[in-house]
């Protein structure tokens, strides 16, 4: 089979602009059962792409300064969650749906930052992660030798 070159390339609208992703799952939510997947119906998550410009410069930047203060590669959790936090506020997080707060950018400042949220982090990464591709697809050889 041959790939479709056009369904590689990714949409950089959606890129730029954000697009609702859903993560319908996530595992370890589920103490009793650590590798299980626990459903999340209606949760999603507006979001741009960590490919969106100003989020690669600015991660950029703060892997810099994160090297200048910690040569030795050992970033505390807190510090760590704080930067994430920030990068994914200011640049990737432009709403959600399916929580039992309402969206709002102060709030999520506010969460987003604590070290106690990484997994709410984890999916707005995973989420922004998949903005933008595509489903590859095939073209069917029309002749066969």
């Amino acid at each position: 089979m041959t790939i479709k070159l056009g369904s590689l390339a990714a949409d950089l609208k959606k890129e730029r602009e954000g697009d609702w992703i859903e993560p319908r799952e996530w595992g370890g939510l589920n103490p009793e059962k650590p590798y299980e997947q626990t459903a999340l119906p209606g949760l999603a998550f507006l979001v741009r792409s960590t490919n969106y410009p100003p989020y690669t410069t600015a991660r950029q930047a703060a892997l810099e300064d994160l090297k200048k203060n910690y040569p030795d590669d050992k970033v505390p959790p807190e510090v760590q969650a704080r930067i994430e936090g920030e990068l994914s506020v200011q640049h990737l997080l432009l709403g959600w749906k399916g929580l039992d707060i309402e969206y709002s950018t102060e709030f999520a400042g506010t969460i987003l930052v604590a070290e106690e949220h990484r997994v709410m982090r984890g999916m707005i990464f995973w989420c922004a992660g998949q903005v933008g591709k595509k489903k590859v697809e095939f073209v069917e050889a029309a002749t066969k030798n």
